[in-house]
């Protein structure tokens, strides 16, 4: 079933969606994208707490996604199972499940909507126009995407609590020592 979706999505190519596909795949690699957004924002005071929530959504996506799930389950891609199409963008060497693509711009994303809902909505469609290329270009099952878009979600969800918890300490550790020096 999977690999008759991917078969419909092969009869939609067109070289100028070929194109936009292969800048948003490339810049989706290893979380790139993502990465550098992150930077920009901790850099910005105004936005530094969304960009270091980020980063640690993106740390735990790595974590599970990447060295856990992956190794684990070890799926082949559908590109090794079926080996009459021809791949328009290097073969990944890495196994299928869940996309890391997509977890990643869904933890990203996610997190950026916890903030920022205008922005947030960008992000989420720049996410999944990301998580679609990986279809187009045959590099991942549908699954290995709604995979991908879980684990982002519950990782973002994941890192905008802890952060949360690490600033009510904050707040509760100031409010405790401005009891005992008596300053308010």
């Amino acid at each position: 079933m999977e690999l008759q979706i991917l078969h419909a999505i092969q009869g939609i190519h067109q070289e100028w969606l070929t194109e936009i596909l292969r800048f948003f795949t490339t810049i989706g690699e290893s979380g790139l994208v993502w990465i550098v957004i992150a930077i920009v924002l901790t850099c910005i005071p105004k936005t530094r707490k969304c960009g270091l929530t980020m980063i640690i959504a993106m740390a735990i996506t790595y974590l599970v996604g990447n060295l856990f799930l992956k190794n684990v389950i070890a799926r082949p891609r559908p590109c090794a199972v079926d080996t009459g199409v021809t791949l328009k963008i290097p073969f990944p060497s890495e196994y299928s499940f869940p996309s890391g693509h997509t977890s990643n711009g869904f933890a990203g994303a996610v997190t950026i909507f916890s903030y920022y809902r205008k922005a947030g909505i960008l992000s989420l469609l720049m996410a999944a126009v990301i998580a679609f290329s990986r279809l187009y270009f045959f590099v991942h099952y549908p699954t290995d995407i709604l995979g991908g878009m879980v684990l982002g979600t519950l990782d973002a969800v994941l890192a905008v609590y802890i952060v949360k918890r690490l600033e009510d300490r904050a707040d509760a550790k100031t409010v405790s020592d401005n009891d005992k020096t008596g300053h308010r």
